[in-house]
């Protein structure tokens, strides 16, 4: 059977729009799947986003032409690029190859944002689908585009999926006035699903495991100069450049409410500070349970609010 990637956009269509820090991105892999399907969710619970769905229709364009760069939210021009013979159609955020990009907000430190990069990350996310046709040349070529033009947003999760594999791709500036970025990318293991909501989730990068992890050559050296890590202790990829939002940890409820409903038997805790980067489910995956994770509520859970529901006479 051939494979087919699923983009499930839930709560709101949404395509290359800033959210509130309340998005949720699910991935389940070929081998966690019941059909044998790649699936991603983007769920962006905003009362200020609508349904927009965005078309960038298939284009050619002749030799020296150039793209010009705008900032989505104020319509400013920020610069151009080289644009590339053959652009990819593109409907919402995935394109004709079945290459799918979702997105979630982490922050990071503030010392590493530099507003004079070039791209925000609704820029990489459209211009990978225009013209990648696999998630692991989108992250190649959203690494290459940093490195030369600069990164000049927020740490921001996007969550690449094509039919046969699916990625985590953490990024974030190098520093005021600095031209680049740093970044790391985890492939989601066959046969496991992954969540990604706000948080870094990435843990340990392992450069001689190029088929699971990709980065950029910096990392260490950007966390080193400011301040973010002392070149000596273990060098753990989400306590270095986490946040407040997770209060220490490499997760929110929401990350442990779908791996734990999914693989219970692994016991996972809201008391641990830390889960598994992702789980074999117990059972495998299809759309329908992808989006009744999603709506839940969190009913007979711990985190249910009807829990504490104290009546006043």
């Amino acid at each position: 059977m051939k494979k087919v990637l699923t983009l499930l956009v839930v709560m709101c269509l949404v395509s290359f729009v800033k959210p509130v820090m309340a998005c949720t991105n699910f991935l389940i892999t070929p081998g966690a799947s019941v059909d044998g399907s790649s699936m991603i969710s983007y769920a962006a619970d905003s009362h200020v986003l609508y349904g927009e769905l965005y078309h960038f229709p298939a284009a050619d364009y002749p030799e020296g032409a150039m793209r010009q760069i705008v900032d989505w939210d104020s319509g400013r021009y920020l610069g151009s690029i080289p644009e590339v013979a053959h652009t990819y159609n593109v409907v919402g955020n995935m394109n004709e190859w079945q290459l799918a990009i979702g997105e979630t907000t982490f922050s990071g430190p503030d010392t590493l944002v530099n507003p004079e990069g070039l791209f925000m990350i609704e820029d990489l996310e459209r211009i990978a689908l225009q013209r990648c046709d696999n998630a692991r040349d989108a992250i190649r070529l959203i690494g290459e585009l940093i490195k030369e033009y600069g990164y000049g947003d927020g740490g921001e999760c996007i969550t690449i999926a094509d039919t046969e594999e699916v990625w985590c791709m953490e990024i974030m500036g190098e520093g005021k006035k600095k031209i680049g970025g740093i970044w790391a990318a985890q492939r989601v293991p066959d046969g496991e699903v992954s969540v990604s909501a706000n948080i870094p989730r990435i843990k340990h990068i392992n450069r001689n495991d190029p088929d699971n992890f990709m980065c950029s050559d910096n990392i260490e050296k950007v966390a080193k100069k400011h301040g973010l890590w002392d070149g000596e202790s273990e060098f753990v990829w989400f306590k270095v450049f986490g946040n407040d939002y997770s209060n220490g940890k490499n997760f929110r409820e929401r990350e442990w409410f779908i791996l734990n409903a999914l693989a219970p038997s692994l016991g996972l805790s809201m008391d641990d500070d830390e889960l598994p980067f992702s789980v074999k489910p117990e059972e495998k995956v299809d759309a329908r349970k992808v989006m009744e994770l999603l709506r839940s509520t969190y009913e007979g859970t711990e985190l249910d609010v009807t829990r504490n529901i104290k009546i006043v006479n």
